[in-house]
């Protein structure tokens, strides 16, 4: 029984020892067991040996036979897989952990440059072989043998192009601003970003000796040579650095150009690649120039009644003008020194200045926010406005405008001014009046006001030569009548009402002023209408170029165009400022040929029918007595007549007319109409399906009817003034005379029967 027992207990510690030694790793806990390496392997990425973009993306996977994979490390080394330099693999230090099973690398393309022709254009396009490594790191620290790929980067060269100043100015001035844009097509030149650096040289052109060469050719020497001039680059700096410094720079401030001398400043960009521009072009990245010390800014004045003044240097003749007294003067300017390379720095203005060299004469020290003049009235004398401004080189323009200030007496009723030409020739279709016709039908309009005196109150400017009634004789009356036609070359109201646009001024440009604009904001009162096809009526303020209708004042002040991005300076024509009218038609003239225009025919569709008063206006709706419609003349309808619907070949209604805020178009452009804008009278086209069916042909002029004028003698009333863009003398006598009693009892000069 013992033995059994014995035996029983040496088995188990025989088993015990058995477990222990398969345990262990010495004698007394067993044999040591391997941990394997983990497996990779590459899913996604460029083929070995292509030729891809500088951001690659690779995916990877792997396993662990005996545990689990922890992270997994890569590094790109520069090179094929038998070319690489191994330091850029040795070290933990070089390889980047991540968890992930995909990146996103960037590497460097700028080796191996060469010019490639893309849609015509020439791009530098480098590339660069690298090795990408990836391994796999398990949880007790083991690695996988790298699984590596070789590709080859490329990428196209980044570019530049100087905006500022213009290629065309090859005289600049002692301080120069230049900016510029740079782009980096990606792949594509259709597929850019901003570039991430930029550099620039500059100095005198020298030759390959480095000797001072104005003809000598540096261009296609740096395109061959670029390490010529590595030395001469400033550092890089960032594209987007702060304050626009990689954007832009002023050389000549802490740096002395030599004057009279040839210069060049050249621009080169980096992308992330490390590809840089190599393909230096005059004009475009490449600027020559001669550095000049007598440039100086241009100053643009302008004053909403007298219009812009351009000037350049300091010619100390002033611009003259007359001015009514009490009119409240305006002035605000800008200045450009850009077409140099200058910097505009201040602005100082004063009036009447003794010594403009004396800084205590101004009515302050330069300063850039100068940039308006208090508002000045001057009721007598003369006054001279002055303006300066100085760029950064210290170069100055002067501008002077004297103001010569004229009585405005507005002592005389009426004035009629006959500025629509015609002759004797012998009626008989009536598509004009003669000259006797239309001048006996408008003196017999003007006796009916108090005062009228024909020998006096007439102006026919065919008499004086097709010369406009000045200043001087305008202020003598409170009321004027003025009648025009549609020919530029003899009438005089062009003359008045032509407004300059602002891009379109120019030193030693002639500038008029017009003085019915002044007129009516003195209180004046007028009644303006003629025959207004083509270039007739308010069209008379545009320059020939740009009489294409529809147009807008505001936004088409210099031709039809998209949007409102041009020069908007038309809102200060007398159209739109005064009158309040913001869009312009014809039934007769240069139509536009838009592809949203509806259709447009003079014949049988557009022309008038007859006019309506538009009583839903609030102000017309006040003057019941006004004709409630306008229609032609018997006279000029009788069969044989040019403007019967039974006269062969003609129009078949009216077209002498212009057409005021034409709601087709207004909505077509989204525009509003101003808040000062009435219709008055509108028109019924020969077809009822024309778009000018409806539209406006005569306002009221409402801007300054609340003015009451100061004449040193007789009665002065505040009054609206009329304007129609047709002429009256073609309508009905009995409902022309309705009219023309509205417009004398508002003036207070209707004569007693």
């Amino acid at each position: 029984m013992r033995r059994y027992l014995l035996s029983t207990v040496t088995i188990s510690i025989l088993l015990t020892l058995m477990l222990l030694i398969g345990c262990s790793e010495d004698v007394f806990i067993g044999i040591p067991r391997t941990n394997r390496a983990p497996e990779i392997w590459l899913s996604s990425g460029p083929v070995e040996g292509d030729t891809t973009g500088y951001q690659v993306h690779f995916y990877w996977g792997g396993w662990d036979p005996d545990g689990e994979i922890s992270f997994y490390e890569f590094v790109v080394a520069e090179g094929d897989p038998t070319g690489f330099n191994p330091e850029d693999t040795t070290g933990l230090d070089k390889w980047t952990g991540t968890a992930a099973h995909d990146s996103i690398i960037r590497v460097s393309a700028d080796e191996n440059s060469a010019t490639v022709s893309i849609n015509n254009s020439l791009y530098t396009k480098y590339d660069k072989t690298h090795t990408f490594f990836i391994r796999g790191v398990d949880l007790l620290g083991k690695r996988s043998v790298a699984v590596t790929r070789s590709f080859t980067a490329w990428t196209l060269a980044p570019y530049v192009i100087i905006e500022a100043p213009e290629p065309s100015q090859t005289v600049l001035s002692r301080v120069i601003r230049f900016t510029w844009v740079g782009r980096d097509p990606i792949d594509d030149p259709g597929n850019t970003q901003d570039p991430d650096s930029i550099r620039y040289l500059w100095g005198l052109v020298t030759d390959t000796a480095g000797n001072y060469d104005p003809g000598f050719d540096m261009p296609p020497d740096m395109n061959a040579n670029p390490g010529r001039y590595e030395d001469k680059w400033q550092p890089w700096i960032y594209y987007r650095a702060e304050e626009d410094s990689g954007r832009t720079t002023i050389i000549g401030d802490d740096e002395v150009l030599q004057v009279n001398n040839s210069h060049v400043f050249v621009v080169q960009a980096k992308d992330e690649a490390g590809a840089v521009t190599s393909i230096f072009t005059r004009d475009v990245n490449f600027r020559q120039f001669i550095v000049s010390a007598s440039k100086a800014p241009s100053l643009t004045v302008f004053e909403p009644f007298l219009g812009v003044y351009r000037f350049i240097g300091r010619n100390l003749t002033p611009e003259k003008c007359d001015m009514p007294p009490s009119i409240p003067l305006n002035f605000r300017w800008w200045a450009d020194a850009s077409t140099y390379g200058g910097q505009i720095v201040g602005f100082r203005y004063g009036w009447d200045v003794a010594d403009i060299n004396n800084p205590s004469d101004w009515e302050g020290p330069f300063s850039p926010f100068t940039t308006a003049a208090d508002e000045r009235i001057h009721y007598s004398g003369i006054h001279t406005f002055f303006v300066e401004a100085i760029d950064n080189a210290g170069m100055t323009v002067l501008g002077m405008i004297e103001i010569n200030i004229i009585p405005f007496s507005m002592e005389r009723n009426l004035l009629w001014v006959d500025d629509f030409y015609s002759t004797d020739f012998t009626q008989n279709v009536y598509v004009m009046p003669t000259e006797t016709e239309h001048d006996n039908f408008w003196l017999d309009i003007c006796s009916r006001a108090n005062g009228f005196d024909p020998e006096v109150d007439v102006y026919d400017a065919a008499q004086r030569n097709f010369r406009a009634v000045e200043m001087g004789m305008v202020g003598k009356y409170k009321n004027i009548i003025w009648t025009y036609s549609s020919d530029l070359e003899t009438n005089t109201w062009s003359d008045v009402v032509y407004f300059m646009p602002e891009s379109q001024v120019s030193s030693g440009t002639e500038l008029t002023v017009n003085y019915l604009s002044i007129f009516l904001a003195k209180g004046g009162h007028l009644l303006t209408l003629g025959r207004s096809d083509r270039a007739g009526g308010l069209a008379g303020i545009l320059s020939p170029l740009y009489m294409s209708f529809p147009m807008s004042f505001k936004c088409e002040i210099t031709g039809n165009q998209t949007g409102c991005d041009g020069d908007t300076s038309g809102v200060n024509c007398l159209g739109y400022k005064d009158y309040c009218i913001s869009m312009l038609d014809k039934i007769d003239g240069i139509i536009r040929q838009d592809t949203d225009m509806p259709t447009r025919q003079v014949s049988h569709f557009d022309a008038m029918s007859y006019a309506y008063r538009d009583d839903s206006d609030t102000v017309t709706a006040k003057f019941p007595e006004l004709p409630e419609e306008l229609h032609l003349w018997d006279v000029v309808m009788q069969p044989g007549a040019f403007w019967s619907p039974l006269y062969p070949g003609g129009p078949g209604g009216f077209t002498y007319v212009e057409i005021y805020n034409p709601e087709y178009w207004m909505n077509e452009k989204f525009t509003d109409n101003q808040t000062c804008f009435h219709p008055m009278f509108r028109m019924r086209t020969a077809s009822s399906m024309s778009a000018l069916d409806h539209t406006t042909i005569g306002v009221w002029v409402t801007k300054y009817q609340d003015i009451v004028p100061e004449p040193d003698a007789g009665l002065a009333v505040a009054a609206p003034s009329f304007h129609l863009g047709f002429p009256l003398w073609f309508f009905n006598r009995t409902q022309g005379n309705k009219f023309i009693d509205v417009v004398f009892n508002e003036w207070c000069i209707k004569a007693t029967p």
